[in-house]
């Protein structure tokens, strides 16, 4: 995978319909890790960073397509196959997103981290982890080399080079 140099980044922060605690469920928090690394390979962007909270995810994705429009379509398919499987598991029918998500494009790999960084600590700010390293639906582990993630991450190298890690 190229340098971010000729990539495209962004954080993006998706929210629960009604900001409900959907991901306070193992399972749900699981199942939207495995669609995020599916949709990592089968559509070919890169999760630089995330974490998952129990009312909302952020995550840092990234794709060598200058073209900003792939982030919006990636994000309609994690939401939509999240939604789709996640009712099916459950039984339940409704509304599991909000409409609405943010998107902000990010700058150079300093910028990534940075905001890496602040994504990791999220858990903590909000009381539900200790520690960043606690927080199991996170990828500071791999951020931090101390072991596999939920979902495989493409890590920023010195030189600006995303790596995959796990």
């Amino acid at each position: 995978m190229g340098g971010t140099e000729h990539a495209q980044a962004f954080l993006v922060t998706l929210w629960t319909y009604g900001a409900l605690p959907t991901f306070s469920s193992p399972a749900a928090a699981g199942l939207f890790c495995r669609v995020l690394g599916r949709l990592r390979h089968d559509l070919g962007f890169r999760v630089h960073a995330y974490v998952v909270l129990p009312d909302r995810a952020r995550l840092i994705l990234g794709a060598s397509d200058r073209d900003p429009r792939w982030v919006r379509i990636a994000v309609q398919r994690l939401k939509s196959r999240f939604a789709r499987e996640w009712n099916s598991r459950s039984g339940r029918l409704g509304l599991v997103w909000q409409d609405a998500d943010q998107r902000l494009p990010l700058g150079d790999t300093g910028d990534i981290r940075r905001r890496a960084d602040l994504l990791h600590r999220n858990p903590v700010m909000a009381g539900l982890a200790g520690q960043p390293g606690a927080w199991r639906y996170s990828s500071y582990r791999a951020w931090n080399g101390d072991g596999r993630t939920p979902t495989p991450v493409d890590l920023i190298d010195g030189g600006g080079a995303a790596r995959a890690s796990g």
